[in-house]
Order: C-alpha cells, then structure tokens, then sequence
C-alpha cells in the first residue's frame, strides 16, 4: 500500500468491517466505543494519505484500535476512580458490594494481575481476600511493615497503569516466531525445543535477548499479566534457554539471529558455488565413476541415483565447512550439559508474525536417525533424511494427518524393506498417499508401495565409504581457503549473557553455500540424471538385509 494516497470505497468498508468485528470481541458495543472505531479509520486513512509505508494493515489497524481504546480509558479512569477502589488506609474492597462488578473494579483487577507475584500476592490477600495487614505478615513470614511497603508500591504501580495505559509494543497484538536448532543432543524431554513450544515464550526470549530485562517489563510490553508469564519464565530458566541475575532480572541465554540474517553474504557464496561447481563435480565423478557399475547403484532409479550423488556432494561440503570453523573441536568439547540429560547450545531463527520460508537456501539436517534391534539393540536401518529446496522431508512430516516421529518415519521405511520390520497396516495405508505427495514412496507396475529413495545394505554402504573419504579430503583441499576467509569475515554481534558467546560471532556466515553449491552443480547441467526441483527429496537409507521379510 505504500504506493498509493488513497483506498478505494471497498477497501474502506473491510477495514470498518474489521475494526467493528475486533472493537466488539474485545470490549463490547457502547456509544464511546463507536467513535472509538469512527477515529481508528479516519486516522488509519490520514496516515495512508501521508504515503506512510503499511506492510500489515490489520495490524496496524488493531495497533491504532489499541491506542485509540486506552486513550479513552485514560480520560475515563482517574485518581478518584482508583482510590475508591483501592483506598490507601489499612481496609480492604468487598466484592460483594453493590459496584463490585463495575468497569473501575474490573479494570484494576486487570493491572493486579499485571504486577510481579512480591506485589500481587498481598494486593491479592488484601484487597481481594480481605485479609488484615498482620494476617498476610504471619502467612508470608514478612515483617507487617514490609507489607504496607509493597501495599503502597502496588497500589502506585496500579495508579500509573491506568492512568497512562499505552506501554505495549508491536509484541502484545503481532507476536513473531522462532525455530530452534542445536548443536549437541537434546534431552530426555525434548529439550531445548520442548522449552519454547509457544509464542509467549518464544516472545519472551525474543525480548530478553539484547538485555536483561525485568518480568514485569516483558508482561507490559507483551500486554499479559505478570501472574501467567512467571511460570513460563521459571520454566526457561530452570530450562537454561534463559538466566536470572542476582537482581532478579531475566535474560536469552541462546545464539539468536533473525530469518534475513541467517543466510550470511548469499552474493560471496553464489560466486564461490559458480566458481567451483565444475571441479567439485569433476572430483565426485570421477570418484565414484568405477562403483556406478554396482547392482546397488545400477538397479536405482535415474532419480535415485541423481538422489545419492546429491547427499555425496552434501556431505562433502559439510565435512569441509565443519573443518574450516575455527576451533570447531573445542567447540564440540565445551557444549554443556543441560538438566533432564540434555547436552546442547541452542540456535533460534526469529520470524516477523509469521514462518515464511522464502529463500530457495532454507534447509535443515541431514537428521540421523537409527532404528535398532528392542532384543540385541543392533541397528536394523539408518535414515539420512535433508530438508531442501530439493524435495521437503522432515519440515513436512508435521503436516500429516497423523502426528508421527521421525524414528516412526525409519520404521515406516523399513517396513518396505527386506529388513524384516512391521508397521501398523492401518497408519501404513494412511501414510502412502502423504510420502507419495512427497515423491518420496511411489507405486511399482503391481500397485505396491516402494521406496523411491536409495536404500542400500549396510554391507553395500562400506564398499562406498572409502570413496567418501577420498571426495572429503579432495574437496576440503580445493574449499579451505575461500570458505575460512568467508567464515573470518562474518562478524555476528552477540550479546556477552549467551552461552558460549565466542563460538557465535561467524555463525551463518556459510548458511546459503551448501545449497547454493549443490543448485550450481544441476543448473550446469552437470549430473548425467535429471534432477527436479522440489521433487527430489534427499534421503538415503541403509539396512540390515534380512531377504525372509
């Protein structure tokens, strides 16, 4: 809309029809409320005249709402209001009397709810419970003194609040999101991702991540009361994703970046990835030519075996880019150990309101994950499964019809392997049609469900891991130099309150390159197997053969 002075009449009507429908879900019809809306547009329409640029207009609508809604509440609520609810001598409010129910005693119920639990707990026993002043001294173990102190405090903290109500930011009515990543393991519970399963934590980190900040800040600037977001921040720091100083405030102890910022300089690794596509490809090929002869490469599909020689090159780049990290071994001996078993340091990924993966350089993995013997505890089968512009895999699996686990995915794998693993018939005729969509199953001439991934033995997988070796050496050798000076140009500024801040000042400085590299190498034409785009999931899998399945 940034490009217009005005709206047409229709465009007019949603947003009057939007503002009518938001203004009356949260405070109800009236007169006042009315002009309330009347104003919200006639502002929202000068600012569209000024050329003022507004990427979300709902939003920003619900943003003038807001202000225009508690600028009215602070001509209606004043001092007076709020004595004769809350009166400064040592009484308490009967919610029994006749006004109990009013707009004054519900608007001041609001802003308890508001304060930090030192401050609610005896404004609550007070004034709500009507408890004496030496009740609440014998109950919490406080001086009776301490708690006229905190009285007093609550009641000006709750006197400022409605007499100058606008504090919120963009946080309280359009949230961002972010995604977790780690190195190390996860623990017993799924921590780290466990932690931050919603938005008011995922916010909550969010805000505490330049500095430390107090709870009752983040409950004014995320507009919810300090009674629900403590045990949330209790969580995440008895969690580790956040700490607590001696003062009481609250801080992200995680690495965070935002979606833009996470892909480093995408032009520098573009050249880079141009640069060498022909001789890393000439390396792999050249390689691998004498074992392309083997049944188990030879009897794969022209999309499988263009789906293998993809996860070589993957892992190839990543080898070389883990070497070319400074002090990537310290690294990975310093993670700490976390409760519940976990052992890991923590990325998060912030999104603006919504999730949009919109770069054709957004990947994840490769997800190891082993499916082993219950009796001897021998691996049975091993998936490799990479999320990428090349075919979605586990970014997907969270949009089935079922809720299933990765180590579930193996064993729905497996289960149409000769490996000798069963899976459920019912869930087995409901996943088909979703790993179908995902071109990663399809149907043989019979109408069975096969793979259409490579799969290999774990006997086949050993005649091909020398090779690998060999592409790693050689292609760390050709990337080392150009990678370590992308990586030591990279300059992140991380916060000193992160864990392990030091290892996070070039984080993302090569983000983009593996996809890059490997689009480079099939945009060139290079591989002699057609690759589709979108339609070549990359995930391999190794078994244990076991032919009497």
């Amino acid at each position: 809309m940034s490009d217009r002075d005005t709206i047409s009449d229709k465009q007019c009507a949603d947003y009057l029809q939007y503002l009518y429908e938001t203004a009356l879900k949260k405070y109800g019809y009236s007169q006042d409320i009315e002009a309330i809306i009347q104003d919200s547009i006639v502002a929202f329409i000068v600012k569209i005249r000024n050329k003022t640029e507004i990427r979300n207009p709902k939003a920003y609508l619900s943003a003038i709402l807001n202000h225009k809604y508690n600028d009215w509440l602070r001509k209606k609520y004043r001092t007076e209001t709020f004595s004769s609810v809350l009166p400064e001598n040592d009484t308490f409010y009967d919610p029994s009397e006749e006004n109990s129910l009013s707009e004054e005693y519900e608007s001041v119920r609001r802003e308890i709810g508001r304060l930090i639990k030192i401050y609610r707990d005896v404004t609550v026993m007070h004034y709500i419970k009507g408890m004496s002043t030496e009740q609440i001294s014998a109950k919490l173990g406080i001086s009776r003194g301490t708690v006229l102190s905190r009285l007093s405090s609550a009641r000006s903290q709750i006197k400022e609040k409605l007499l100058s109500m606008e504090k919120y930011s963009e946080a309280s009515y359009s949230p961002k999101e972010l995604s977790l990543s780690i190195w190390g393991g996860c623990g017993k519970s799924g921590e780290p991702f466990s932690l931050a399963s919603s938005p008011v934590e995922q916010n909550a980190l969010i805000l505490s991540y330049d500095k430390p900040v107090s709870v009752k800040e983040l409950a004014e600037t995320m507009g919810m009361p300090c009674a629900y977001l403590e045990p949330a921040i209790d969580n995440l720091v008895k969690g580790e994703l956040m700490g607590r100083t001696s003062g009481g405030l609250v801080y992200t102890r995680c690495f965070m970046r935002k979606y833009e910022d996470s892909f480093g300089d995408v032009k520098r690794q573009e050249a880079v990835a141009d640069k060498y596509a022909d001789k890393i490809w000439n390396t792999v090929w050249q390689n691998i030519l004498p074992l392309t002869e083997r049944k188990e490469f030879s009897d794969l599909s022209e999309k499988q075996k263009a789906t293998f020689i993809l996860l070589l090159i993957r892992q190839a780049l990543s080898s070389c880019i883990i070497r070319c990290k400074p002090a990537f071994d310290d690294r990975l001996k310093c993670l700490p150990k976390r409760p519940n078993g976990g052992q890991w340091l923590a990325i998060a990924t912030v999104f603006d309101n919504t999730r949009n993966f919109d770069s054709i350089y957004d990947s994840s993995g490769p997800v190891e994950v082993n499916y082993r013997d219950r009796e001897d505890g021998k691996k049975i089968c091993q998936m490799f499964d990479y999320q990428s512009v090349f075919g979605d895999t586990h970014w997907a699996y969270s949009n089935f019809k079922y809720k299933i686990s990765l180590l579930e995915v193996l064993q729905f794998y497996a289960s149409l392997l000769p490996c000798n693993v069963k899976f459920s018939p019912h869930l087995t005729d409901e996943l088909i049609p979703e790993f179908e969509k995902l071109h990663v199953v399809k149907r043989d001439k019979n109408g069975r469900a096969i793979l259409d991934v490579p799969a290999f033995t774990f006997d086949e997988v050993k005649v091909w891991d020398p090779v690998t070796v060999k592409i790693n050496e050689e292609v760390y050798g050709m990337l080392n130099e150009e990678l370590s000076e992308l990586i030591s140009s990279h300059k992140n500024k991380v916060p000193g309150h992160v864990d392990c801040a030091e290892l996070f000042y070039s984080e993302s400085a090569l983000n983009a390159y593996v996809p890059a590299q490997l689009m480079a190498i099939v945009n060139k034409g290079l591989l002699p197997y057609t690759v589709e785009i979108g339609k070549t999931p990359v995930i391999f899998i190794a078994y244990r053969n076991n032919p009497e399945n």
